[in-house]
């Protein structure tokens, strides 16, 4: 395979061998914590009614995050442990296989990869200051498993959508790597494929992971991430979605709207999101805040979902 010629989409019977292989979530594409029943989206007022009336969720370009530098730790991750990996003895097939992973990783995709941040918490002091409108905004409690709808067999066929727990120990992630870079190296299935096309697969499930290794000093967020990987060329062909465009904090910024990603046909109803309530921040209008949540919950449908205010003692 040239380097001039464009990454094929990703083989999901061979992803979805690998994630089996790490025991992670398969069918769904999702992997959280099976104890955590709802995670939670900071946002600001205008956030709040523009996902609770259109049902909708933007994902983000991850190279206009809030955080240039987690853009980088997934990559370091990896570009460090392919240089481990060619410093040791390696037989010439295995050797060629590495070079073109590292390769691969040298030259982006560049449709690049689009996510939507969810907390475990629904009430901290960091993502109030950071996400919640310094204390005037909410947070939007989700179930997790509801997600399936999107992230399933019928995930869009211009990309692939997975809701995915965020590592921050640097030695799960190295793991991950290298078990991405043996298993498919190794797989029964793959050994008929060349050098180059096993390492595709390698990269694909090595990609997967990438937008959920973070550093270790953000712990704290327990972040999941509803990660969109748009299939390469997809945005030419006239049948796939598009991204958007918006201005954020001096950036022109590419999005995807979940909502049309989740649409099979024009004119289609949009399916409602998993909300199960609203946590208003800890600002001075939060009893008058609490009552408009609830009558625009209710306006919208999610009459199951609660409405609380913040306990914590937080003015900003």
């Amino acid at each position: 395979m040239a380097d001039d010629k464009p990454r094929p989409p990703i083989d999901i019977h061979a992803l979805n061998r690998f994630l089996e292989h790490v025991r992670s979530y398969r069918e769904d594409l999702i992997f959280y914590n099976k104890n955590v029943t709802a995670i939670h989206h900071y946002t600001d007022l205008a956030g709040l009614q523009g996902i609770v009336e259109k049902h909708d969720l933007w994902l983000t370009h991850s190279q206009y995050s809030n955080d240039e530098a987690e853009l980088k730790h997934g990559q370091e991750v990896v570009e460090k442990i392919l240089g481990k990996e060619l410093a040791k003895p390696n037989k010439p097939p295995r050797e060629a296989y590495l070079k073109h992973l590292s390769r691969l990783f040298k030259k982006p995709s560049s449709e690049g990869v689009y996510i939507c941040c969810f907390c475990a918490e629904g009430n901290l002091l960091s993502q109030w200051r950071g996400y919640g409108a310094n204390g005037t905004g909410v947070s939007i409690s989700l179930n997790p498993k509801e997600f399936s709808y999107i992230t399933g067999p019928d995930s869009p066929h211009s990309g692939l959508v997975r809701l995915w727990k965020v590592f921050y120990e640097e030695n799960e992630q190295n793991n991950i790597v290298k078990k991405a870079i043996d298993f498919v190296y190794s797989d029964s299935k793959l050994r008929a494929k060349s050098v180059e096309e096993r390492a595709q697969r390698a990269a694909d499930a090595i990609e997967f992971f990438i937008p959920t290794f973070k550093n270790k000093d953000f712990s704290e967020e327990k972040e999941i991430r509803l990660i969109f990987t748009p299939f390469p060329n997809a945005v030419s062909r006239p049948e796939h979605h598009r991204p958007k465009f918006r201005v954020a904090r001096g950036f022109l910024a590419p999005y995807y709207s979940l909502r049309d990603l989740s649409m099979r046909s024009e004119g289609e109803k949009p399916h409602p999101l998993p909300i199960t309530g609203v946590c208003v921040g800890p600002s001075a209008n939060k009893e008058l805040n609490v009552d408009s949540a609830r009558m625009l919950l209710a306006q919208a449908g999610y009459t199951n979902a609660e409405v609380t205010w913040a306990s914590i003692p937080y003015r900003g």
